[in-house]
């Protein structure tokens, strides 16, 4: 007898794959339950006892891709943990890059509504306990406090919020070449902690 072994992804995975798929085709507005789970091969039932709601597969899906760049976002900084300047400026540029290739990622950083993000689901982050900004606040502060315990705490929150709002601005309103933005934050962020500058 031969055993076949399931190389698919979970269930709830295929789910968040499709709706990503769809959403970039099809907008959130339009999107239905039962189309994310024909498109995940999954029957409607499934979906719903996966999710319960569109607000909640929508709200699973932003938090999934957000911190999915949380990880490659600590990862430049760990890169650079000895020198505050280099890596902020690689954190932000990753975030700049990453934005511009993913309408996803950009509609989750900016609130802005690019085809997906639907007034009904941006409210839905905003009530969160957790919201993508205060998570990233958050995760980056714990890791500055594991990496770099020679930094002032308070002085470490103060930039990391004052970095994460000030990316968010540029992205929204673009000013010059990505790179000399990410360097003038960074530059911010050194002068907030009291960090030598480069």
């Amino acid at each position: 007898m031969t055993v076949t072994h399931d190389t698919r992804p979970p269930v709830r995975e295929r789910l968040l794959d499709a709706a990503r798929r769809l959403i970039e085709i099809r907008g959130w507005p339009r999107l239905r339950v039962s189309h994310v789970a024909a498109e995940a091969g999954v029957s409607r039932q499934s979906a719903y006892n996966e999710f319960g709601s569109k607000a909640s597969l929508g709200e699973a899906l932003v938090m999934r891709e957000f911190e999915r760049h949380l990880v490659g976002l600590s990862e430049c900084l760990l890169d650079q943990q000895d020198d505050v300047e280099a890596a902020v400026a690689e954190a932000v540029l990753y975030t700049f890059r990453q934005a511009e290739s993913d309408s996803v990622l950009y509609s989750i950083l900016t609130s802005a509504r690019v085809g997906w993000s639907a007034e009904e689901l941006i409210e839905v982050l905003r009530r969160r306990e957790d919201p993508p900004l205060v998570l990233a606040v958050r995760t980056v502060t714990d890791l500055a406090a594991r990496h770099r315990p020679d930094l002032d705490p308070e002085s470490v929150h103060l930039a990391v919020d004052m970095v994460c709002r000030v990316t968010i601005s540029y992205l929204v309103t673009p000013q010059g070449a990505p790179e000399e933005a990410a360097r003038r934050i960074a530059v911010m962020a050194t002068r907030v902690l009291g960090a030598p500058v480069r």
